[in-house]
């Protein structure tokens, strides 16, 4: 994920400046950090429902809130463009939704 926005951060970077790029870059590895935590969350689940419910529900929000955090440091303290944020944010998740669909389509073949 993150080589894949090296690209896309040097293009923007060329459209819209260095700061932009920043964002984009910061994006992608707050991505890659929130689905290391969703999926470190989800590797860990016991075996109980009941608890692995709890555990599922306790990773989701432990994910939202560092995601709310760090993207409040980005605009707030390191004051990068919520545009690039926003850039980075998407190219990452698309990103994964293709690995996640070619995968997919391994495994049906």
């Amino acid at each position: 994920m993150l080589v894949s926005a090296l690209p896309f951060a040097g293009l923007a970077a060329w459209l819209w400046g260095r700061m932009e790029a920043c964002a984009l870059l910061y994006a992608a590895i707050l991505s890659v950090v929130n689905m290391i935590l969703l999926g470190s969350g989800l590797m860990a689940l016991p075996d109980v429902p009941q608890r692995a419910g709890r555990r599922l529900g306790a990773s989701v929000v432990q994910r939202w809130i560092f995601t709310v955090v760090a993207l409040l440091v980005a605009i707030v303290w390191l004051h990068l463009p919520v545009p690039g944020l926003v850039a980075g944010l998407v190219l990452s998740h698309l990103v994964y939704l293709g690995f996640m669909l070619r995968e997919r389509s391994r495994q049906r073949s």
